[in-house]
């Protein structure tokens, strides 16, 4: 080691030297950075980056190995044979490059290693080749340890430099890599001109100075040339590469439409909002915004057009938008607004602002466009102290703004919300209902008046949920309507309903009610006569009950499906009569087989001469018709009184029995008879004079109306 620096002190220039460092250390830091970017690519994109690795790192070593060269100080005369000087610089650039793309091959485990050792031995072959072009005038003694010592050096610096290249433990391992790669060049140059010993047959007393200056300027030129192409080339895939990233960035968090943000960008920023508010102890304002009529203008005009109109949209919005304010388009036409509150009066100006932002109209296309929005809004932490619950919250506000046709902005009520919020998980919840086994049929009974015993019943769902308990129809039937799972329900209702009744001791019929989503099946009564064969059903103990509101959603459709289903022999009843704005037309577009009275008139008959009067108008219509009416929601002895003196003949409700589970319901067939007949003797003479004034008021009704 000490002749080695002996060597470099006193038989080098160090003007030179430092040349060839300053070579060197340039050459090391360009070439890893093109096998950077060869290790990030693929095929013959990879070769590519490897040539140009190779060149940076075969010229630098071949500079830096001529000026050092050239800075060794003998008193002979000294030349070069210039074939072998070239042939020294493409063995170093193409064991370079053979070196380098062994490492990133992945040809086996080792193969880092393996290249790094090509590259050392690239430069051992390089320098020692270069000396064998190297002529003075004299005697030139070798030393062999110190060769070997030069080569192994070179060897196990270069397995080092791509070791640490390839297999980084730190961060610090890339700058360790390429002061490996500079020490291995150093150590084979300089170990290896110290194993040589030059012994001048004629002095030079006065050596080319000014030559050996010019030639160590020109190959120090020529290499920074190479090497500087090596960097340019760089510098312009760095930016290329930062002009992509910036590129693919937009695609990721911006919409390409408006140019404001989207989901990606509109998370990220209410993330950042929230933690801001924490941070300031201030609000953050969530918006969203749904359009109102949107899909109009596409299936009017075209989606140019509504392309236009969003983009013209998006331009005002990027316009209005204040510091603290980010604006983002979460879908085809929502949008969110986020804006960070400072002060109180922040809120209203925001919202002011937004008002004309979504509610004005817009010019696109060459014309104007109506624009109308609902607006939600929520804010952070009152309205949410979580990101997902204050996004909840908003979408909530946002649901009853789209449904208010005055107040368009909504903020967030917990109160109202919060039965939304429960209607949200029950349709969640319904899904896998009917899987879970949560469904149950129970039943009521219908009393046959003259008899006292009962002439059916009708078959009711129920929902028994694991965390809500029971829910009542009124709440998930309308929501299986809306999401469709109303068909698939139907369906079960009916077959459980025909197979219990097909297992009663008596032959009385169930009733099945039958929604407006269901009527709309074309192939309904096959799917009814599929059930009944199957369970063994008789057609005629089958009654499918449909309200007024149900057929008339599609009256051609509906009709059409109710009279294929009358023709397998189930009877129609009309439910919830008097309930719609048109019963009497009703009855005239179709034959029912029975007509059931709304309960909401049975509840009045204690208290009401109207509600007696439309009862017996009912009673007396039914009987005109040869159609039997029966009265729902029968609570009471007096309604009962009233019902069996009007000519009532059947009635359902709590008097007599609640909606009972299936083996309940067979109970009450073995059991005796309600005791019908001792309720009305007891009450006899009332009923004939309370029967006596309904029907005279009931007349006077029938004549009015006919009047008016």
């Amino acid at each position: 080691m000490l002749d080695v620096i002996a060597c470099i002190a006193t038989d080098h220039n160090p003007v030179l030297v430092v040349l060839a460092a300053a070579i060197c250390v340039l050459g090391a830091w360009i070439s890893f950075r093109l096998f950077q970017r060869a290790r990030d690519t693929i095929g013959l994109t990879r070769a590519g980056w490897l040539f140009l690795t190779g060149m940076a790192a075969g010229s630098s070593i071949w500079c830096t190995h001529f000026v050092a060269m050239l800075a060794y100080q003998t008193q002979a005369a000294v030349y070069f044979d210039p074939t072998l000087t070239i042939l020294s610089l493409f063995l170093a650039i193409a064991g370079s490059a053979a070196g380098f793309g062994l490492a990133v091959s992945g040809w086996f485990r080792l193969a880092p290693e393996a290249g790094g050792a090509v590259i050392g031995l690239a430069i051992a072959g390089m320098h020692y080749l270069g000396m064998a072009g190297y002529h003075v005038d004299g005697l030139i003694h070798w030393n062999p340890g110190f060769v070997v010592a030069s080569v192994i050096g070179s060897v196990l610096f270069g397995m080092l430099a791509i070791n640490r290249s390839m297999r980084p433990a730190t961060v610090w391992c890339r700058h360790g890599a390429k002061t490996a790669f500079v020490v291995g060049i150093v150590v084979l140059h300089f170990t290896g001109m110290t194993a040589i010993e030059v012994t001048p047959l004629r002095p030079v007393l006065t050596p080319g100075t000014d030559q050996l200056w010019a030639l160590a300027l020109s190959v120090a030129g020529v290499g920074t040339m190479v090497i500087g192409m090596g960097i340019v080339t760089a510098l312009i895939d760095h930016r290329t590469r930062a002009l992509a990233d910036a590129d693919l960035l937009r695609i990721a968090e911006y919409d390409p439409l408006t140019d404001l943000g989207n989901r990606s960008l509109f998370a990220r920023e209410l993330d950042e909002g929230c933690i801001w508010a924490d941070a300031n102890d201030a609000r953050l304002c969530l918006v969203l915004v749904d359009l109102d009529d949107f899909q109009a203008i596409n299936d009017l005009r075209g989606h140019t057009a509504g392309d236009a109109f969003l983009q013209a949209l998006g331009t005002r919005i990027l316009k209005g938008l204040l510091p603290g304010e980010a604006a983002m388009r979460i879908g085809g036409d929502e949008f969110a607004l986020i804006k960070r509150l400072e002060s109180k009066a922040d809120l209203q100006l925001f919202l002011d602002r937004l008002d004309g932002l979504f509610r004005s109209p817009v010019r696109a296309s060459g014309t104007v466009l109506s624009c109308s929005a609902g607006i939600g809004v929520a804010i952070y932490p009152e309205h949410g102290l979580s990101v997902s619950d204050l996004l909840a919250n908003a979408g909530m506000a946002l649901a009853r703004a789209k449904l208010d046709r005055l107040e368009r902005t909504q903020f967030c009520d917990s109160v109202m919300d919060q039965a939304e919020r429960r209607g949200r998980e029950l349709a969640l919840s319904l899904r896998g209902a009917m899987d879970r086994n949560e469904f149950t049929l129970f039943f009521q009974p219908q009393m046959d008046l003259e008899t006292g015993v009962f002439s059916g019943a009708e078959a009711l769902l129920r929902w028994i949920h694991p965390e809500h308990g029971a829910v009542s129809p009124a709440v998930f039937i309308p929501i299986a309507e809306e999401n469709g799972q109303i068909i698939a329900i139907g369906d079960w209702v009916l077959m459980q309903a025909c197979r219990q009744a097909a297992s009663w001791s008596q032959p009385i019929k169930v009733a099945v009610n039958i929604s407006a989503v269901q009527l709309r099946q074309r192939n309904l009564a096959e799917r009814i006569s599929e059930i009944l064969k199957e369970t063994g059903l008789e057609p005629a103990r089958l009654e499918v009950e449909v309200t007024e509101s149900s057929f008339m959603a599609d009256l051609d459709l509906s009709l059409a499906v109710l009279r294929q289903i009358q023709s397998l022999g189930v009877s129609i009843a009309l439910d919830d009569f008097g309930a719609g704005y048109s019963a009497l037309a009703s009855l005239r577009l179709y034959p029912f087989d029975r007509i059931k009275l709304d309960r909401g008139f049975t509840s009045d008959l204690a208290t009401s001469d109207e509600a007696r009067a439309i009862v017996h108008s009912v009673l007396m219509l039914g009987q005109s018709l040869g159609t039997p009416v029966l009265a729902e929601g029968v609570e009471t002895d007096e309604q009962l009184v009233f019902l069996q003196g009007a000519g009532c003949r059947t009635i359902q409700g709590f008097l007599f029995s609640r909606p009972v589970p299936a083996g309940d319901l067979l109970k009450l067939m073995l059991a005796a008879p309600p005791p019908v007949a001792g309720v009305l003797e007891g009450t006899r003479q009332a009923l004939l004079a309370t029967n006596t004034s309904a029907a005279a008021h009931a007349r006077s009704l029938i004549v009015g109306a006919g009047r008016g």
